[in-house]
């Protein structure tokens, strides 16, 4: 004999509750409905029902408060859990109490009804008399961390898909491509991605190739530094994994590919990336083995401008880290965190705290003042608008003798001409196929260089070949 589905619908949203009664219901469920957080717990006890779906916050409590009790007095029961504002704690309770699926409001409903569809399986499966397996009743072994890494802060719809994800696959080994522009801190994101993962101590390396010239990176990872022999049964963090030499590439593969027999193999490899590494590999620039490898789990991280409704948390936790810091408490007036969520923060998270910080620093108050941030803003704007209208001339001669005003009465190292070149070469050419919709017979006319010669130089500086990437 097999045991009926029956859906419980548990939201204080009347739309949210009538849309997925009707939906389950046309599915052919029986599905009843809650509205409270009591109102769940009595229906529950009264044993009825073997398949929750949740909201996570109720008028009068969090349903996750209660999921200890939940499962001890109903270890049946199987949860779906979704939910519009809620951080990454919630995320990892979530998976700590084992949910079945945990969807980020708003969600596709085809795809809960097809988590709903495995759920009446699995119930129909198991039966009324089957023995439940023993992970079903007891949590998952996962560590709750005392505090929140800075860009993992805040609430946001933009990064319930994030949550999710990263407590997932910290249950796992799986290797984790960790894809975030520039300054959103994918180094802090995969500590916290280990650390809700990790049972037991392991080191953590972190490798910027960024920092590293291409020349030493097979040297860095196998050669006289070693760095995969060093984080041997450890944890490996690649950042800027597009910069990686094909050498390194090929050696990298290799070794991967014998690990399972190698004693230095790393506990896990997470890899960080600013660009859509799957564009490099269709363009030959980065090996298709090595990104479906390091891809088993992927993990994207959206920009600080789409989630900008979580500025007013993080400018919290920052002005709190940096009281701390240089002993003195100062906030920013609501009005001042409303003016820093109307910027478009293009260097990311990072921006955001130098920033606050500079504020911290130069405000002669213990309150930061909207008319000090707007004049702050107003200053990268106007900067910013000032090395558009600057001649081609004006801004090489600011940035090198920048450069060299850097280096005080030391002399730069030799070969200046070539690394200023290199420097130039990169958005010449990028903004020359851009212009040409990646025609390269027109963007070697326009560079006056041959084209073999242009080819060449995409190549080397790691530049997409086709065509679609310009347009």
């Amino acid at each position: 004999m097999t045991e009926v589905a029956q859906f419980i619908v548990a939201d204080d949203d009347r739309s949210v509750r009538t849309f997925l009664v009707h939906a389950l219901t046309r599915q052919g469920y029986k599905v009843s409905a809650v509205t409270t957080l009591a109102g769940l717990w009595d229906y529950l006890m009264s044993k009825r029902g073997n398949i929750l779906i949740t909201d996570v916050g109720f008028p009068d409590g969090d349903v996750l408060d209660v999921f200890p009790k939940i499962k001890k007095e109903r270890p049946d029961l199987q949860i779906i859990v979704m939910s519009a504002r809620t951080n990454l704690l919630t995320a990892i309770k979530a998976q700590k109490y084992e949910v079945i699926e945990y969807f980020p409001k708003p969600f596709e409903l085809g795809k809960l009804i097809k988590a709903c569809n495995r759920a009446a399986r699995l119930n129909s499966s198991r039966g009324l008399s089957a023995p439940l397996s023993s992970t079903t009743s007891s949590p998952t072994k996962i560590i709750v961390p005392e505090n929140i890494a800075l860009p993992l802060v805040g609430q946001s719809v933009a990064m319930q898909n994030t949550f999710r994800l990263l407590t997932k696959y910290s249950t796992t080994k799986v290797p984790v491509l960790i894809h975030a522009e520039a300054g959103t801190e994918k180094e802090e994101i995969a500590r916290t991605l280990c650390q809700i993962g990790n049972q037991k101590k392991q080191e953590f390396t972190s490798v910027n190739l960024s920092y590293i010239p291409p020349e030493e990176h097979l040297n860095l990872l196998f050669g006289q530094e070693n760095i995969i022999k060093t984080v041997t049964k450890n944890i490996l963090f690649i950042n800027n994994i597009d910069l990686l030499s094909s050498d390194a590439q090929r050696a990298l593969m290799s070794f991967l590919d014998a690990a399972d027999s190698n004693p230095y193999r790393p506990a896990r490899i997470i890899a960080g990336t600013c660009i859509n590494l799957r564009n490099s590999v269709s363009q030959g620039l980065f090996r298709d083995d090595l990104y479906f490898f390091l891809s088993s789990a992927y993990l994207s991280v959206p920009p600080l401008r789409e989630r900008l409704e979580d500025v007013r948390m993080l400018s919290g936790v920052i002005c709190r880290s940096l009281s701390d810091e240089f002993g003195i408490t100062k906030t920013l007036q609501s009005s001042a965190v409303e003016r820093l969520q109307v910027y478009n923060w293009p260097g990311n998270l990072r921006e955001l705290t130098f920033f606050i910080r500079r504020l911290f620093v130069n405000s002669v108050s213990n309150e930061i003042t909207v008319s000090e941030v707007s004049k702050e803003i107003d200053e990268l704007q106007s900067t910013s608008l000032e090395d558009k209208e600057k001649s081609l001339g004006d801004s090489a001669k600011y940035h090198i003798e920048k450069y060299f005003n850097s280096l005080g009465s030391d002399l730069p190292s030799s070969g200046l001409f070539d690394e200023i070149l290199r420097e130039v070469e990169r958005p010449l050419i990028q903004a020359t196929m851009r212009r040409t919709s990646g025609n390269q017979i027109k963007a070697s006319r326009i560079l006056g260089i041959n084209r073999n010669t242009l080819r060449k130089k995409i190549k080397e500086l790691k530049l997409p070949l086709s065509r679609d990437s310009y347009k």
